[in-house]
């Protein structure tokens, strides 16, 4: 079984990084673990030219088409962000538009977990948002809505000092 998490932040030791961390260990009792953090790569919007439609792979060679070309060997996906401006980081917005160039059948029957952080309490909007969004894309591509971690963290309440939400993290990693 393998699993990748794909880390959204532009932070790689930020709040929702370790909040992710913390599920990544626990899953590793039952998953090959594969990190992938994007504010390692370069990733280039997409430019809607479809050329991927037709030959299999996306024009830009930025790393994305060796991402998309090993997320068909995946059996769970956890998307990791933190929260800006009502929704998820540039980073994984970019990501996520990258993968219109997989056919969405090759997403079908996958586990999907996402964890988000924000500055706002857990009842914000920007939480319930977030997780229509992405309850939405796995209806859409038949993935498995397996979890989901809303964690209010920021730099005066870090993640790392959060007791009960690293313990959430080590728990949902178990619906893996």
């Amino acid at each position: 079984m393998h699993m990748m998490i794909i880390y959204g932040s532009p932070r790689k030791h930020g709040n929702s990084a370790t909040i992710a961390k913390e599920f990544a260990e626990e899953a590793k009792n039952s998953y090959s673990v594969e990190p992938i953090y994007l504010q390692d790569l370069d990733l280039q919007g997409c430019r809607g030219c479809t050329w991927c439609k037709a030959n299999g792979k996306c024009i830009i060679d930025d790393g994305m088409n060796d991402i998309c070309e090993n997320i068909p060997k995946t059996d769970a996906l956890c998307f990791v962000s933190p929260v800006y401006w009502w929704g998820i980081s540039a980073q994984l917005k970019t990501f996520l538009d990258r993968l219109y160039q997989m056919e969405s059948r090759a997403l079908k029957g996958k586990k999907f977990f996402l964890i988000v952080t924000g500055e706002d309490t857990l009842d914000g909007i920007q939480y319930k948002l977030i997780k229509e969004q992405f309850e939405a894309i796995c209806d859409y591509t038949g993935m498995e809505f397996a979890g989901y971690l809303p964690v209010c963290a920021d730099d005066g309440n870090p993640a790392k000092e959060n007791a009960e939400a690293l313990s959430l993290a080590r728990a949902l990693s178990i619906k893996a």
